[in-house]
């Protein structure tokens, strides 16, 4: 067996890669962790899938790695609140998946020896390793690799711990997939599709130019909604009701940035700080990489606060802090422009001081909020929202992994409103400009939307049926006169469509005035040139169609590329079985979802 993994390990690393080395290296990042410590309270289990646990310890452990690695890619320092959510349920999912990948493991009874990891690592060693052994070209460096290979001094633990963990992983999969096989028809097929090209002359209604302002009978519509009800089925949903506390500066916020930028105005006037300087350090827009010049600007350009400021100043002298809705501004006019004797422009710099709320008032924010909170899980939402005078909110029902809609970064209380029960209410949760707490009203289970809900759809799409016969009713009596001989020009004229001869194209890529759908490339690829294609419906239109040329099938190039083309089909199809086998254990697992412990204080 381990012969044929090094046979197709070319390919092989590819399926692992997408199906196990994340959650892999991940979960054995948390196991090497695991004395990392614990929690002193909450749960010791977030979760089980078949009765095997998921304990809190390797949870953290493997969040925060994963998160780290996010960190990195992104270069960041933080993830934004949408980004950690979203990591959140990869690494829930990982680790559900790495759980079934073990007990199938287990069950199949899959291992690996001392020689088995030696042979990868002086026969095939996986290409994220060579990746730590490149030259100055970016190339692998082999004999650098074997050198350390057989160092003395290089410590291989980590290495060999990562492959004990990998290995039977790839064995697994190459038994899941062990009645994969690609036909050379297939890999034939597969080099038709992405090398052919060829040329059409075409005569077709564009479904746009069928459209009617008249708007579609009541019959008509309700009778599309009802014979195509799978069209309108809407996901698992829950509704929520929510209260926002809205992260706005106070007075004191408002006094202090004033008092900032008074102070440091008073340092220019002393000489202490010069104003490009001044406004590199304090400045909070993009003109403190220019010492805060704004260049020459009339009186429109500028909010009026600002502009009447600007204006009113001698050049030299430096304004006091002048507020508008950007915050608080120190400006200083370096020329005037004048007109007809009056002064038309400016040039000015300035230092902006943002009025953002500070600590205090967040601190106090959130102390609502969780007064709020406290007051709502006595008494109720609704009753605590009207003591403490607020409007809950009712937005259109949650999608699972998605925000609220109308509100950004909201994906936790998606995960709170779908791992909690009617009538549960959030811990406070905090986006970029609020705090807020949501309950769980009610779930609402998956089926088709009401008519009423989808009526702005169904009618476009009953608009779109109708302008798709009409385009079919208007090019038939044009392809019965070019079947007969017509001349495609000719005859497009006499009926009013579109004509053309296209571009060279593929199997896909856009056609102008056709589409990208590929229906039209496909079909033309798949008939011999000279041959009349009375009817081809796309995405776009209508058409009548005759291939002109077509490319010559390259024997000698497919079988240069062929075996290249077969590893590819032959890992996406790896990948899709393996994806199915998830899929139908996580169908029929026993999933217990505890992950809302860790956030109910």
């Amino acid at each position: 067996m381990f012969k044929l993994l090094r046979s197709r390990a070319k390919f092989f690393y590819w399926i692992i890669a997408v199906s196990f080395i994340l959650f892999t290296f991940i979960v054995w990042g948390a196991q090497c962790n695991r004395q990392d410590g614990s929690r002193d309270q909450g749960p010791t289990w977030i979760g089980s899938i078949n009765g095997v646990q998921i304990t809190t310890v390797e949870w953290d452990s493997t969040l925060r790695n994963y998160t780290a690695r996010l960190r990195e890619a992104y270069q960041t320092s933080a993830l934004t609140i949408n980004q950690r959510a979203q990591a959140v349920e990869t690494v829930w999912n990982g680790l559900l998946r790495t759980k079934l990948e073990e007990a199938e493991i287990a069950r199949r009874g899959l291992s690996v020896d001392d020689d088995e990891i030696l042979d990868v690592l002086k026969n095939n060693p996986p290409p994220e390793l060579l990746s730590q052994f490149t030259n100055e070209a970016g190339e692998v460096d082999m004999a650098t690799y074997y050198d350390e290979l057989a160092n003395p001094e290089r410590d291989w633990t980590g290495v060999e711990a990562y492959l004990r963990a990998m290995l039977p992983r790839e064995k697994l999969v190459l038994a899941l997939t062990e009645d994969v096989a690609v036909s050379d028809q297939e890999v034939r097929d597969a080099y038709y599709e992405r090398n052919m090209k060829a040329i059409a002359e075409y005569a077709g209604v564009l479904f746009f130019d069928m459209a009617s302002e008249e708007e579609p009978v009541e019959e008509a519509i309700e009778a599309y909604y009802a014979e195509n009800l799978d069209d309108f089925m809407q996901p698992e949903r829950v509704a929520i009701q929510l209260v926002t506390f809205p992260k706005e500066p106070s007075e004191l916020d408002d006094t202090e940035v004033q008092s900032l930028a008074a102070d440091v105005r008073q340092e220019i006037l002393d000489g202490t700080m010069d104003f490009a300087e001044a406004a590199a350090i304090y400045s909070e827009d993009s003109s403190k990489d220019s010492g805060g010049d704004l260049g020459a600007f009339d009186r429109e350009r500028m909010v009026p606060p600002f502009s009447e400021a600007a204006f009113s100043l001698p050049v030299g002298e430096l304004s006091r802090p002048v507020k508008t809705e950007f915050g608080y501004h120190i400006i200083e006019v370096l020329e005037q422009f004048e007109e007809q004797g009056e002064v038309a422009r400016v040039h000015a710099r300035h230092i902006l001081f943002k009025i953002d709320p500070g600590d205090e008032t967040l601190l106090a924010l959130y102390e609502s909020a969780a007064d709020f909170r406290d007051d709502a899980l006595e008494v109720g939402f609704a009753e605590a929202a009207q003591d403490a005078a607020l409007e809950p909110l009712y937005p259109r029902p949650l999608q699972e992994g998605a925000d609220i809609p109308g509100f950004r970064n909201t994906i936790p209380a998606a995960m709170f409103a779908f791992n909690s029960s009617q009538g549960d209410i959030s811990r406070v949760m905090e986006t970029e400009e609020f705090f807020y707490v949501v309950e769980n009203v009610e779930y609402l289970p998956e089926g088709p939307s009401t008519l009423e809900d989808v009526r702005a759809q169904v009618v476009n799409k009953v608009k779109r049926a109708t302008e798709r016969e009409l385009a079919e009713q208007t090019l038939a009596p044009a392809a019965a006169a070019l079947a007969a001989g017509g001349d495609f020009g000719d005859v497009a004229a006499e009926f009013g469509l579109k004509h053309a001869v296209t571009d060279t194209f593929a199997a896909t890529g856009n056609i102008p005035e056709v589409g990208y759908d590929g229906t039209f490339n496909q079909a033309a690829l798949e008939t011999e040139p000279g041959v009349l294609l009375e009817q081809v419906l796309t995405n776009r239109g209508a058409y009548a169609m005759k291939v002109l040329w077509k490319s010559d099938f390259d024997e000698e190039a497919f079988a240069a590329a062929s075996a290249d083309l077969h590893g590819d089909l032959f890992s996406r199809r790896q990948n899709e079985v393996v994806e199915q086998w998830y899929q139908d254990q996580l169908a029929a697992a026993k999933i217990e979802d505890r992950r809302y412990l860790l956030y109910a204080q």
